[in-house]
């Protein structure tokens, strides 16, 4: 979308967006004919979020002005000024308007406009078009202060819209080469370096547990190393991991037909890295290295597929003796967690849909976030909140660590049923040797099956705005 910044007086769209508090009843500033807001109250609008009012046929300031609920001024925030930005899209959409105006919202006019581009996003790849079909909004007129970071908005909301994408690709495009593929154009046009391995390197240089999960399938395993390098010092050094299983049978342990579907979102952790990536490249902050790291492989069923009860040495040298093959995700995650240490990171954070468990515990919009670092955590849960991304901390129960134990190998891949979410943390941390570190178990949000209030149904993007504003808030430490 194109944007400029404009005022009341020089409108040129059809349509005017207009935020209303709840309980809000003054919109003398508008000039228009009629009481907006006694129509709006005539009709049980109350200013509440995800509320609307349409009044048209209107002279001046627009011929169609839209009111929408933002809540009470005191419970404005980041995220409700984003699913505002949506909501105006959608609106706009619905009444095929082409150029809009949205008025400003109290200091939060970034994360609207971040709102109006995840509003916009649509996954059409597949669908043949219909003649007349409508191109969407390509104008937006802000009546804003002129210093609002608008092109930060836009970036950042891009890498999320990227991540999406990757996301809602079917497997038969998506799968670890072509991922490999599309991170090495992020890298082209971000000025990132790039190092991508594939099956022949990793299985010389050991990476054993990557190997096993991929070995089964026709489309063979990758492991994707971006890095992204600012001018002058650094001060900082980070590690993003994320895991990129671009579908998953189960393996030998296979999952049930209905289990199966929607399998292509397992890589939405790597999604999340990758479109953080693209954005950071864009964002271009100060101080901070970040290494985006992602092992990739489809878990697919053959004769040379991984079994249960084989066990593999890990580029990080402790063993893993195989209980369930649809517990693969940690295994790729533990390869690449050995290979981000060795590349002088500070602080790692890694993304997975990891378990089930994880969204019977939180919900499916709720990431939970484990770490072996109070002050990583509350950094984290900061840029979340700065995101409305929702992270909520969950324990690492020492006690629970026994139960990945087995006589045959250093450890098995399963722990038992009860605490699935902390058990696979808890096999993440075995391998991690630095003091600050985090897991964010995504396999809520990463996905969702139908139309939410900042996006259609399908890849979410989640994770990608928590990454990002996390690096800002190093960087901003200096």
């Amino acid at each position: 979308m194109q944007y400029k910044f404009s005022n009341f007086s020089e409108i040129d769209s059809n349509i005017l967006f207009v935020w209303a508090h709840e309980g809000e009843t003054d919109f003398s500033d508008l000039n228009l004919d009629v009481d907006i807001a006694k129509l709006a109250t005539n009709e049980g609008f109350k200013g509440k979020v995800g509320q609307k009012f349409v009044v048209r046929a209107l002279a001046k300031p627009a011929s169609t002005v839209v009111l929408v609920g933002v809540g009470a001024a005191a419970d404005l925030k980041a995220g409700s000024a984003r699913k505002a930005g949506v909501l105006a899209i959608r609106t706009a959409k619905k009444l095929r308007a082409s150029k809009i105006a949205i008025s400003n919202l109290g200091g939060y006019e970034s994360e609207l406009v971040e709102g109006l581009e995840l509003g916009n996003y649509h996954f059409d790849t597949h669908l043949t078009k219909e003649d007349d079909a409508f191109e969407g909004v390509v104008g937006v007129e802000l009546l804003f202060p002129e210093t609002t970071k608008i092109e930060h908005a836009k970036i950042l909301a891009d890498g999320i819209n990227y991540a999406r994408t990757l996301v809602n690709m079917p497997p038969n495009e998506l799968y670890p080469e072509s991922l490999a593929e599309s991170a090495r154009q992020i890298a082209k046009f971000g000025d990132l370096s790039c190092t991508i391995m594939e099956e022949k390197e990793l299985e010389k240089k050991g990476f054993n547990l990557i190997m096993a999960v991929g070995k089964g399938s026709v489309n063979q395993p990758r492991l994707i190393h971006l890095v992204y390098k600012p001018e002058g010092a650094v001060n900082h050094v980070v590690g993003l991991v994320g895991k990129g299983v671009t579908f998953d049978t189960g393996g030998y342990n296979i999952k049930p037909g209905a289990s199966m579907m929607n399998m292509h979102c397992d890589m939405g952790g790597s999604a999340a890295v990758l479109g953080a990536a693209k954005a950071i490249a864009g964002l271009r902050p100060e101080n901070v290295e970040v290494h985006f790291i992602v092992p990739t492989a489809e878990n697919a069923i053959a004769n040379n597929a991984f079994k249960p009860n084989d066990i593999f040495r890990g580029y990080g040298g402790k063993t893993v003796e195989i209980h369930n093959t649809d517990a693969e995700g940690r295994l790729i995650l533990a390869d690449a967690l050995a290979y981000a240490q060795e590349q002088g990171v500070e602080t790692l954070i890694d993304l997975a849909t990891l378990t089930g468990a994880a969204v019977v515990a939180l919900g499916e919009h709720t990431t939970g976030l484990f770490s072996n670092d109070d002050d990583l955590v509350a950094k984290l849960q900061d840029a979340g909140v700065k995101s409305g991304e929702d992270l909520w901390r969950m324990p690492l129960t020492e006690r629970l660590d026994a139960g990945l134990d087995t006589p045959f190998a250093d450890m098995k891949n399963l722990g038992p049923r009860w605490g699935g979410a902390i058990t696979a943390a808890l096999f993440l941390k075995r391998w991690v040797n630095l003091d600050a570190w985090a897991h964010l178990d995504i396999a809520g949000p990463a996905f969702t099956e139908s139309e939410d209030p900042l996006g259609p149904k399908g890849g979410t993007g989640h994770g990608v705005a928590t990454l990002v504003r996390f690096v800002e808030g190093l960087s901003e430490e200096g």
